[in-house]
């Protein structure tokens, strides 16, 4: 029983050894993929810049973008405890004004058809499809607009909110709780990533020539020329 035990544990210890490799990979994918969705075009390497820092709750990570040595913007890793299925996380874009350029789900465990749509709610809306008999008898059914897009808004200056609760963004049909805690991971990413970019800004300015702001703890955002939102 002994030796069926060792054998057995050797097998569990060699597959985690295993799928560690792959399971990180697949994981830098998506990170990868999620920058060049939710940020301007850039040429620098975000993930191999990238600060982490802890905020109530949990963590942010935050990748600077730039061109051709100049700033263009910053993505964060955010998320919220708020979720209908529990903890979502969201890598969203802001441009160096702080207005959202562009956001992914990274993980969520919400209702499938309700909360899930998150995925897509939030973003600029597609020009509608007209079905067959639309086409056949040559009119159009008329779309109602909903106002649920974030790209382009700024949660640094006005923080983001339901129409529900009075705010300015339609929640998802059947979904308030989901959609609630999405923006509140939005509206997390704004506010802590201003407040670190900002304390950034300040210690570098401060700092002796020659510094390697690199080092200046996990605040710091080398190499996007002080960006901030």
């Amino acid at each position: 029983l002994g030796l069926v035990t060792l054998v057995a544990a050797l097998c569990l210890g060699g597959g985690n050894v295993l799928t560690e490799g792959p399971i990180a990979a697949s994981k830098q994918e998506r990170v990868i993929s999620a920058l060049r969705e939710v940020l301007p075009e850039f040429d620098n390497d975000p993930s191999s810049e990238k600060r982490e820092v802890d905020v109530e709750g949990g963590k942010l990570t935050l990748y600077p973008a730039s061109k051709g040595g100049q700033a263009v913007g910053t993505a964060v890793e955010t998320f919220s405890p708020k979720g209908f299925g529990g903890e979502i996380r969201i890598m969203v874009g802001f441009d160096e004004k702080g207005d959202i350029t562009g956001y992914s789900v990274l993980q969520h465990a919400e209702t499938p058809g309700l909360g899930d749509r998150m995925v897509s709610w939030f973003k600029p809306p597609v020009a509608p499809t007209r079905s067959l008999v639309e086409r056949i008898f040559g009119f159009t059914m008329p779309v109602v607009e909903k106002k649920s897009n974030v790209y382009g808004l700024n949660p640094a200056r006005e923080s983001l909110s339901v129409s529900k609760d009075g705010g300015q963004v339609d929640a998802i049909t059947a979904a308030t709780i989901s959609s609630r805690a999405f923006l509140d991971a939005l509206n997390r990413a704004a506010s802590d990533a201003q407040r670190i970019l900002q304390l950034w800004n300040s210690t570098t300015a401060n700092a002796p020539a020659g510094t390697d702001h690199a080092a200046l703890g996990d605040g710091g955002m080398p190499g996007t020329g002080g960006a901030r939102h």
